[in-house]
């Protein structure tokens, strides 16, 4: 990654090379400027993902891939592992698996499938919980708009009942004057 990070150039100033800040940033040293980390970025779609994701939230393109030897995370574009160095290639992959019996391949599929269960369940978890906000804000917001339009209709009514009470009162006055007048 670090031969990527040398490539790349400063999208506002032009200077490089960029410098990996370690939190899934780079900042070019001469203007500050600071940009997603490049294995943040998906390369079908250009979605900047979070620094841990293994798969794009806008596409589903694989991210970061294990490696065959180590079991390190490596961006999907990089071409050898950051931690071993062992090349990142589909006939690496198929002379590692050839080399691993069939039992540890099912055990390795086993805790995989584990894994991948466990992390379903966190990702239905937060999904739900996310949900469940989203409901209660709403409810929040259902509830705001009935108190005010109960708010509403008592102030009808009581203009109304005013209304009434001041047309009441004038019909009286009317009648009293009427009575008082001398024919």
């Amino acid at each position: 990654m670090n031969d990527i990070l040398q490539a790349l150039k400063c999208a506002q100033c032009g200077g490089g090379p960029l410098k990996d800040e370690g939190n899934g940033t780079v900042t070019c040293p001469f203007c500050g400027s600071t940009f997603a980390h490049p294995e943040r970025v998906c390369p079908r779609c250009e979605t900047v993902n979070e620094a841990d994701a293994r798969e794009c939230v806008s596409c589903g393109e694989k991210l970061k891939e294990p490696c065959v030897r180590c079991g390190t995370l490596n961006w999907a574009q990089a071409q050898f592992c950051q931690r071993c160095g062992a090349a990142l290639g589909v006939l690496e992959h198929i002379a590692a698996r050839r080399s691993k019996t069939e039992a540890e391949r099912l055990r390795g599929i086993q805790s995989e499938a584990s894994r991948l269960k466990e992390e379903t369940e966190r990702s239905s978890q937060e999904r739900l919980a996310r949900l469940w906000a989203t409901e209660n804000e709403r409810l929040s917001q259902v509830a705001k708009n009935q108190a005010r339009q109960q708010s509403q209709e008592r102030l009808i009514w009581i203009i109304a009942a005013t209304g009434i009470i001041l047309m009441l009162i004038a019909i009286v006055a009317l009648a009293m004057m009427a009575q008082i007048r001398p024919h």
